[in-house]
C-alpha cells in the first residue's frame, strides 16, 4: 500500500487516542529515497542553502536542517525513489522571483512561469534530482 504525506497526517489525526494521551512535538521529518546520495546532499545544501544535521554513511541516510523550526528532511538510500502526488511547499519571504532566479543561477529548472493565485500565493514549481515536485510559495505579486 503507497501512502502519501497527506494520508499518513490524516491516519495520524484520525488515530482513536483520545487527544490528552497524544502530544505531539514540534518536529516533522520528510523522508525522501534517494538514488544517489551525494548528489542529493549536494543540491539540498549547495543549490537550496539547507544544512547537514546528521550524517549516517553506514545506515545511508542524511538529515537536513531546512531552516523552518522542527522541519527537516531525511535523504535515504536503499529503495528506489518513488515521487508521487506529494509535493514540498517552501515558503519565501520576499520578492519569489528573487528567489526563483537565485535558484535558477545555480541551476534549478522550474516548471514553467510561476503561478500567482491572486490575494494568496505566488507559486514556482521545479524537481529535485530524483523527480520530487518542489514548489516556493510566497506572497503573491500586487
Amino acid at each position: 500500500m503507497r501512502f502519501t504525506i497527506a494520508s499518513v497526517v490524516l491516519l495520524a489525526c484520525s488515530a482513536s487516542l483520545p487527544a490528552q494521551e497524544l502530544k505531539w512535538k514540534n518536529t516533522l521529518l520528510i523522508q525522501l529515497q534517494v538514488s544517489d546520495l551525494e548528489r542529493s546532499v549536494r543540491f539540498y545544501t549547495e543549490v537550496l542553502g539547507f544544512r547537514v544535521s546528521e550524517r549516517r554513511d553506514d545506515l545511508g541516510f542524511v538529515h537536513i536542517e531546512t531552516g523552518i523550526s522542527g522541519l527537516q528532511l531525511g535523504l535515504a538510500t536503499g529503495r528506489p525513489p518513488a515521487p508521487g502526488s506529494s509535493i514540498l511547499n517552501f515558503g519565501v519571504s520576499g520578492d519569489i522571483e528573487k528567489a526563483r532566479k537565485l535558484l535558477e543561477s545555480r541551476g534549478v529548472a522550474f516548471l514553467g512561469p510561476t503561478q500567482t493565485i491572486p490575494g494568496k500565493v505566488s507559486l514556482a514549481s521545479f524537481r529535485d534530482p530524483d523527480g520530487y515536485t518542489i514548489r516556493l510559495a510566497g506572497d503573491p505579486a500586487k
